[in-house]
């Protein structure tokens, strides 16, 4: 077992056919004092655990639901097999065949219903928490009229939790959608919709078993993938050596990046029209607030925030300080967790319409009592720290 403070590494030992991990956009590998821990909250198999500040990682535990990835706020985790592109045409294939419903079904109630569904007409996953909103959003916007989700029996399954995902994932959509004033619903049901059952009188022909048989069978190959990364740790057996830090940008932040996921998300939300001009509460965005009083003017906020969404200003008249774009918040509360000061919160709400408009806030910084650079900088700190004249520098 490993401690959270060497994340760094541990993750790369889930890549896999399966999974694409991109270790510098994980919230903890950026700032180990960050507390996100949300990937292992949802993993359906065990494969990412934490326990007593302990993370596990057991990567032949994989089976390549996808659930990690559509919780992890940064993309740190890509899903595969199918990645998002080719589960959306999958959909929209589905959809056509099904007069413009799409149905996505688990492999658990799959496998129960096998001969009594018509394959063209569903999508198949491993677990319903591989569905996230891009991807509603983008059927929406292609004139989907409903989409289901089927699950099985999720209460008796070892995956269970993907369903609480799902949920989470419809949730959000629901809230977008209305927003957006989209008709599409979405639904997670425990039957199959009737457009997607077989006749009684249909015949049942096995080489049409759809997506999910193909990937079924994929699953024993992505197992021994994973397994094939755990006895390399094991044997201490390495790869290409892993870059031991996050490299800094010249204004002394790390680098920052929009997930492709967001981006498609809010192109396919700008695809729907003008939203209402209310404030949305959903897992995907939060509103930073800085309290001037309290803020020490460090910036940290700016330099562990992964996407920009909190980024540096310096005017030409010396006024300086950060502004933040709620659009590009992916609500990892990296700024929460690193501010000294207490001085940042995050509000749960964001208007619909500064996600559309490119809207920014500016917070403005009153000067540093010890700024960085200044040789005599930890001499004033500690000064400042003690309360007293008698600290001496050699």
């Amino acid at each position: 077992m490993a401690h959270v403070t060497n994340f760094f590494g541990l993750l790369e030992q889930l890549q896999s056919a399966d999974i694409t991990v991109h270790q510098n956009r994980c919230a903890v590998v950026r700032n180990r004092n960050a507390t996100c821990m949300k990937c292992a909250e949802v993993c359906t198999s065990g494969c990412i655990s934490y326990d007593d500040n302990e993370l596990i990682i057991s990567p032949e535990k994989c089976i390549g639901c996808g659930t990690c990835a559509t919780i992890c706020p940064t993309c740190a985790l890509e899903a595969h097999r199918p990645n998002d592109a080719e589960l959306l045409q999958s959909c929209l294939s589905a959809a056509r065949a099904a007069g413009g419903e799409v149905i996505i079904a688990c492999e658990q109630i799959l496998a129960a219903a096998e001969g009594l569904y018509d394959p063209e007409k569903v999508v198949g996953v491993g677990c319903l928490g591989r569905a996230e909103e891009s991807l509603l959003v983008a059927l929406a916007g292609a004139g989907v009229s409903h989409v289901s989700l089927v699950q099985g029996k999720c209460a008796s399954c070892e995956h269970a939790v993907g369903l609480e995902t799902a949920q989470l994932v419809c949730d959000t959509a629901a809230v977008l959608l209305e927003t957006w004033h989209s008709d599409m619903g979405v639904d997670i049901v425990e039957k199959f919709p009737s457009v997607a059952r077989l006749a009684k009188d249909k015949g049942y022909d096995p080489s049409r078993r759809g997506f999910f048989s193909s990937v079924r069978d994929e699953a024993k190959a992505a197992a021994a993938t994973t397994a094939d990364f755990a006895v390399k740790d094991a044997l201490g057996v390495e790869d290409a050596p892993a870059p031991k830090y996050v490299k800094v940008m010249d204004d002394g932040t790390l680098p920052h990046f929009i997930p492709d996921r967001r981006e498609r998300l809010l192109d396919g939300l700008a695809a729907l029209g003008e939203p209402e001009d209310v404030m949305i509460d959903t897992r995907l965005w939060g509103h930073v607030i800085i309290d001037a009083e309290k803020c020490s003017s460090c910036q940290m906020c700016a330099t562990f925030c992964p996407t920009g969404a909190i980024a540096k200003f310096k005017d030409a008249d010396g006024t300086f300080g950060v502004e933040h774009a709620p659009a590009d918040c992916v609500k990892c509360r990296c700024c929460t967790d690193i501010c000294p000061e207490g001085a940042l919160t995050l509000s749960e709400e964001v208007f619909a319409v500064d996600l559309m408009n490119g809207a920014k806030e500016r917070y403005e910084m009153k000067p540093m009592k010890n700024p960085p650079g200044n040789p005599h900088q930890i001499w004033h700190s500690m000064r400042d720290l003690l309360g007293c004249d008698q600290v001496y520098e050699r």
